[in-house]
């Protein structure tokens, strides 16, 4: 029977899928093993096999089996075992390097059915029949990948599964090949670190540099979690170095029950192992042992004998394995103490610490033997002394050369020559408009940044002191002008006679002071109507009011003579920066603008430095220096704006500036104020 289109099609991309996946989990897998089952495992869910196994070649047993995969419950264990005939199945393919069938004969154990059928000649044949491809690294096959299949498959689909399981083997070699690339990048990795390590440990001779190196780079090499050393001193040993630390303190607990366990174990020279227990110790061992577990809260322990050929040539390091000849011919140059809190030392370290322990031999025996020379001290002195001193003849002669080339390029180097100084802009053409006498705003007429012009009214205002001396000065008039035409008609009136001829003189010159007092109080009058039409304040000049929301400011407020109300600018005039420049600064601009014959040129821009830098130029420096809200004394200095600026700015903008006060050196630039201020210290 013959599969449909569809059904071809659908069964092709199972396989395509399968195979994708397969390849995504040789890239993502980790360990052989993990992958091997897995994939196995797929693999015989794919082809609806029996089982399956993966056989690793190894040349002490034989085949191992990695890992198995078994789905048909009728499958003998014997289909799954390297028995005689199977193990022929996996020679045969080892040896030729391809892809294997063949039958899995019936079993005759007891208990075991009949591993065939009738056939349709009336015959019997196997049920199950092995499928073995080769697993390759390169040229060499290292593993047997197969399958267990019913023989009641038809020929296309032993095809089938015979190519499948060659894709799978290919796939599982490229994931042997990359972990044996990867295994050997670690080797040389792991190779070039001991290489680095042996160069740092041999670099001084000096004992405890020595010591201090060996245990912090042995403990990130081996992996453990405190790495001490401890090596022989006035007959005893001694603790030289943990890591970690800087300083030791010997009259601690755990330094004193470290040297009490490395005195234990020093008549032996083996390596001790505790993993927790102390059943296998001797009790001289235990008691330390357990005193110095009790004391570091470790709970694995490695102390081993550092011990090293008495020629210096030879360098061993005593372990488990060490016998009592080779013991007799070695010294004790140290002993090695590693600890692990939380878990037991990793089997797979033991290499390292052997490694390490060699180094550590070597390395102790080499520092020992120099730091026993005699007359040692007077020879490092010796020898400190002349490098010191050759060396600081070679560091005097490049600073001297440094210094003088210095020099030079701060009088030759041209640089120029900036002031800083900070201020804000402002229109030229600004007016502040004050209160002309004390009174009561009334009305405010124009609010912030809208335009006025000349002469038009901002701000109406009453005065009541106005008003009662402006009424008490026309009823002084009304009464005194009453009076002078009293006198006039008495004047005419009164006759002449001897009685009475000093009374119309007497009424002329009273006639006379009254009409004083009329011209004094018209011009009185005349005065407080003057004051009392400046109550309605005008604006001197065209342009937009900068005070900021003045009817809120002053609307229903009492104010006082002189007291700010408004301030009008013309903002399409001329505007001007007002910089304040240090006094201790202001010498420099003005000594430039002396020199110069045209105005300074002064760069500025926006103090928070969004805006593009412009280029002024020096209108007028104030003849005095003053003190402003407490600040450090300054002189006012006024700049010219651009045209090209203008739209940026607004009134009162805090502006940041640089005055180009020529070309001077580069020492003079820079120093200066250095110069200035030690000056200043010498002189006075």
């Amino acid at each position: 029977m013959t599969s449909s289109p569809e059904q071809c099609g659908e069964e092709w991309g199972e396989i395509e899928q399968f195979v994708a996946e397969i390849s995504e989990l040789s890239q993502a897998s980790d360990s052989l093993h993990a992958f091997a089952s897995e994939a196995l495992e797929r693999t015989v869910e794919l082809l609806g096999a029996a089982g399956g196994s993966v056989w690793m070649v190894d040349d002490a047993a034989g085949f191992q089996s990695l890992c198995q995969v078994k789905v048909d419950s009728d499958l003998p264990e014997a289909a799954l075992i390297a028995g005689e005939h199977h193990t022929r199945l996996l020679r045969s393919v080892l040896d030729s390097s391809r892809q294997q069938s063949a039958a899995l004969p019936h079993t005759t154990e007891p208990g075991d059915r009949p591993q065939r059928t009738p056939s349709r000649r009336g015959g019997v044949h196997e049920t199950y029949f092995w499928t073995g491809s080769p697993l390759r690294i390169d040229r060499d096959v290292i593993g047997v990948l197969e399958v267990i299949q019913s023989n009641s498959v038809s020929p296309a689909a032993r095809t089938g599964s015979e190519r499948l399981l060659a894709i799978v083997a290919d796939l599982a070699g490229d994931f042997l090949r990359r972990q044996r690339l990867k295994d050997l990048q670690s080797a040389v990795d792991r190779w070039r670190q001991y290489e680095a390590l042996c160069q740092r440990a041999h670099a001084s001779l000096d004992l405890r540099d020595t010591a201090y190196q060996l245990v912090n780079d042995g403990r990130w090499f081996i992996g453990c979690d405190r790495v001490s050393l401890l090596v022989p001193l006035r007959g005893r040993l001694t603790a030289m170095a943990t890591s970690g630390v800087d300083t030791l303190d010997r009259r601690s607990d755990l330094v004193r029950s470290m040297e009490e366990l490395a005195k234990a174990v020093e008549p032996s020279r083996q390596w001790l192992r505790y993993r927790g227990t102390t059943d296998q110790f001797p009790p001289q061992l235990e008691r330390p042992l357990c005193a110095f577990a009790d004391d570091s809260h470790s709970q694995s322990i490695d102390v081993v004998p550092l011990l090293a050929a008495s020629d210096v040539s030879g360098n061993v390091a005593g372990d488990a394995a060490g016998n009592a000849a080779g013991n007799a011919t070695e010294s004790l140059v140290g002993m090695l103490v590693l600890e692990t809190f939380d878990a037991s030392i990793n089997p797979d370290a033991e290499e390292r610490i052997v490694r390490i322990a060699n180094l550590c031999s070597s390395a102790l025996r080499n520092a020992i033997d120099y730091q026993s020379l005699p007359m040692l001290s007077l020879a490092r002195w010796l020898r400190r002394t002349i490098r010191y001193g050759g060396l600081q003849r070679r560091k005097l002669v490049i600073a001297t050369v440094a210094v003088v080339l210095t020099i030079l390029a701060l009088r030759v180097i041209p640089a120029t020559h900036y002031v800083a100084a900070e201020g804000e802009v402002q229109p030229l053409i600004r007016r502040n408009i004050y209160a002309p006498v004390d009174g009561e705003v009334v009305e405010v007429r124009r609010g912030h940044d809208e335009s006025v012009t000349a002469d038009q009214i901002l701000v109406v205002l009453r005065s009541r002191d106005l008003e009662l001396e402006l009424e008490r000065l026309q009823g002084e008039y009304q009464t005194t002008e009453k009076r002078l035409l009293a006198i006039a008609s008495a004047r005419v009136q009164t006759g002449f006679n001897e009685t009475s001829a000093r009374i119309p003189g007497q009424l002329a010159a009273e006639e006379q002071e009254l009409k004083q007092q009329l011209a004094s109080l018209q011009t009185q009058i005349a005065l407080v109507r003057k004051q009392r039409d400046s109550l309605e304040v005008r604006s001197p000049i065209g342009g937009r009011i900068l005070t900021w929301d003045p009817e809120d400011l002053l609307a229903d407020r009492p104010v006082q003579r002189g007291q700010l109300l408004v301030s009008v600018a013309d903002l399409s005039g001329p505007w001007v920066l007002e910089l304040l420049v240090p006094d201790r600064s202001a010498g420099h601009v003005i000594s430039a603008q002396r020199i110069e014959d045209a105005p300074l040129d002064v760069s500025f821009t926006l103090a928070t430095g969004s805006s593009p830098t412009y280029r002024g130029s020096l209108k007028q420096i104030a003849g005095r220096t003053e003190v402003l809200d407490q600040q450090q004394a300054s002189t006012r200095v006024l700049v010219s704006v651009p045209s090209e600026a203008v739209e940026l700015l607004r009134p009162g903008t805090t502006i940041k500036a640089k005055f180009d006060c020529g070309r001077r050196s580069l020492g003079f630039v820079w120093l200066h104020d250095l110069f200035e201020t030690v000056r200043g210290w010498i002189l006075f």
